[in-house]
C-alpha cells in the first residue's frame, strides 16, 4: 500500500475519491463506503470505496489530524491551509458538479444539503488564494489541471469565486 494521504478530515477522503480517477479504469467516480480508524493513535485509517465506473474496490490509508465531533458533520477542514490531496481546479470541478446535480434535485432536503455541501467545497478552493486575484501554478498538483488553469485563467479569478459563494448559504462551522 502506497503512503498513507495526509488530509484535514475523513470527508476530505471522500471527496478525494470524487475528484480522482479510478485506478483500475481511469473513470469514476469513487464512492467512500467506510473508514476504518486505526488501532492506535500512530496507524492510519482506512478508507474503503468502489469505483461507480467499473465497480473495482479500492483500499485508501489516510493520516488526520483533525476528527469531526459528529460523525455526520459534512465539514471538511477546521483549517485555513488549503487540501494537499485535491487541488484548487478538483474543488472547482466538485462545486459545480453538486451545484448543478442540486438545481436538478427534486427533493427540496437532499437539495439543500448538495448546495451546502457545493458552499463547503467553494471555500476549499478559496483556500488556496493568497493576495493576488489569481492563485499561484501550485495550486494546481497535476498536468492536466495546471493546463486547465494556464489555457482559461479567466475562470480563476478569486473575485469569481466569491461572487458565486455569496449565492450560497453559509457554511457550517467545524464542530467543537
Amino acid at each position: 500500500m502506497s503512503q498513507p494521504l495526509q488530509v484535514h478530515s475523513s470527508n476530505e477522503v471522500r471527496y478525494y475519491l470524487l475528484a480522482t480517477p479510478c485506478e483500475a479504469c481511469g473513470a469514476g467516480p469513487c464512492v467512500l463506503h467506510a473508514v476504518v480508524p486505526g488501532r492506535t493513535p500512530d496507524e492510519p485509517a482506512l478508507a474503503r470505496a468502489t469505483c461507480q465506473a467499473c465497480r473495482s474496490g479500492r483500499i485508501l490509508s489516510f493520516v488526520s489530524e483533525y476528527a469531526p465531533a459528529d460523525a455526520d458533520s459534512p465539514c471538511i477542514s477546521p483549517v485555513d491551509e488549503p487540501s494537499s490531496v485535491v487541488d484548487l481546479d478538483q474543488w472547482l470541478g466538485l462545486y459545480y458538479q453538486l451545484h448543478d446535480l442540486a438545481d436538478r434535485q427534486e427533493d427540496p432536503h437532499r437539495a439543500r444539503q448538495m448546495t451546502i455541501d457545493a458552499a463547503l467545497c467553494l471555500a476549499e478552493a478559496l483556500k488556496f488564494y493568497g493576495d493576488d486575484e489569481l492563485p499561484a501554478e501550485s495550486a494546481f498538483f497535476t498536468e492536466a489541471t495546471l493546463s486547465a488553469f494556464r489555457e482559461h485563467p479567466q475562470n480563476f479569478p478569486r473575485q469569481l469565486l466569491r461572487d458565486l459563494q455569496a449565492k450560497l448559504p453559509p457554511t457550517p462551522a467545524w464542530p467543537k
